[in-house]
């Protein structure tokens, strides 16, 4: 398998533990998917700016507060020790679409950064 294939599906594991995390809640796969110092971006009905931490994110996603929903890895492009993905999560009334930013660090692929809109 060359490196980027390998890397890529590194990267995309990462990816997949937060997926499963918020799907079969579980704050320890969505702890070990996220660096810790990560914020979660998106604009709130004002067009301002919106910053959630990722532990109160975790906090909510984690303890199954989400309501039942499917998601799904729409795509992923690693460039070195840099990698962006597109999820999509479908709920009964609204989807989210994220964009995330991940890094290759000493333990392993981590995501850095969320930025998501909300489709009703």
């Amino acid at each position: 398998m060359s490196d980027y294939k390998h890397e890529e599906n590194l990267a995309r594991a990462t990816v997949m533990d937060y997926l499963k995390g918020t799907t079969d809640p579980s704050p320890e796969r969505l702890t070990k998917a996220f660096y810790s110092s990560t914020n979660l971006h998106s604009t709130d009905s004002e067009g301002r700016l919106e910053i959630v931490p990722r532990d109160r994110f975790i906090q909510f996603a984690g303890a199954g507060k989400l309501p039942e929903h499917t998601n799904e890895l729409l795509s992923i492009e690693v460039i070195e020790d840099m990698a962006w993905a597109k999820v999509k999560f479908d709920l009964p009334d609204r989807q989210f679409v994220d964009v995330l930013t991940l890094l290759r660090l000493l333990e392993g692929w981590k995501i850095v950064s969320k930025t998501y809109t909300v489709i009703m």
